[in-house]
């Protein structure tokens, strides 16, 4: 199986790795990474400045899936997070993040693992970009930037990236709650969760599932990953802006 690390424990390799996404529509060196403050102040309008009107619209659909069909954009899912939120009842529902044409989410990630882990049928919601996910992660990662989103990195307390993960990690964060939240956790209701969904063979078989979706090739890591903040409908503003070609995606670009 392979295995994905996470940037702290092997910073050269995933350096090396950055901007390996395959792009067909953009030019990436139109968003750099961070995205400058220059360019901050002109990126929302920055599409309608080329002297083109449509070359940047992108076709952007409210869609709903099976959270099995989905897959994932980044390299670290955490463990813990993910059964918290499952055992927690997370299942399904509106992932508040924007999809690619080839099915990658752009967040949302624990969410549709927790689904996973739960119920892989059960369908969930978001807004579909008609790009590829080589072009939409520097699209949206500059656009984090000019909303002013802080970067994500480890969660608090650390956790074990769910591509490396065991059974016997899972098992023992069900037991004995090992990476969940303190403030959630609960043996009795994790052990409950556990017999619902028919034990630890049919978490095993899950958490493999899982880790058949693999982040395409040369995905960034998650410190570089695009940040929409969809409690902030950021998500819905995302949609807006790409629909009505505010953002330069494609050639012409403005000077």
């Amino acid at each position: 199986m392979k295995k994905f690390t996470d940037y702290t424990d092997n910073k050269w390799l995933v350096d090396s790795l950055v901007e390996a996404l395959a792009t067909k529509e953009i030019d990436t060196d139109q968003f750099p990474n961070p995205l400058t403050q220059a360019m901050q102040k002109i990126f929302f309008t920055k599409g309608k400045m080329d002297g083109e009107v449509k070359d940047d619209m992108v076709k952007v659909n409210k869609v709903t899936k099976p959270a099995s069909s989905l897959l994932p954009s980044q390299n670290a899912i955490y463990l813990g997070k993910s059964l918290g939120m499952a055992v927690g009842g997370v299942k399904g529902g509106d992932l508040g993040a924007i999809i690619s044409r080839d099915n990658h989410i752009l967040d949302g990630h624990h969410r549709w693992a927790a689904t996973l882990l739960s119920e892989p049928s059960a369908k969930i919601g978001g807004l579909q970009a008609d790009l590829s996910i080589g072009d939409l992660v520097p699209v949206l990662r500059a656009l984090g930037d000019a909303f002013g989103n802080d970067r994500r990195g480890m969660p608090k307390g650390g956790d074990i990236n769910i591509y490396d993960a065991t059974i016997d990690d899972a098992m023992d964060a069900i037991m004995n709650g090992t990476n969940m939240h303190p403030k959630f956790y609960s043996r009795v209701k994790s052990e409950e969760w556990l017999e619902s969904i028919g034990g630890q063979d049919v978490l095993a078989k899950r958490l493999a599932d899982i880790q058949s979706k693999t982040p395409p090739v040369g995905a960034p890591p998650r410190h570089d990953m695009p940040v929409i903040d969809a409690d902030k409908k950021q998500h819905i503003m995302t949609g807006g802006l790409l629909k009505k070609g505010r953002l330069d995606v494609r050639a012409p670009y403005s000077k």
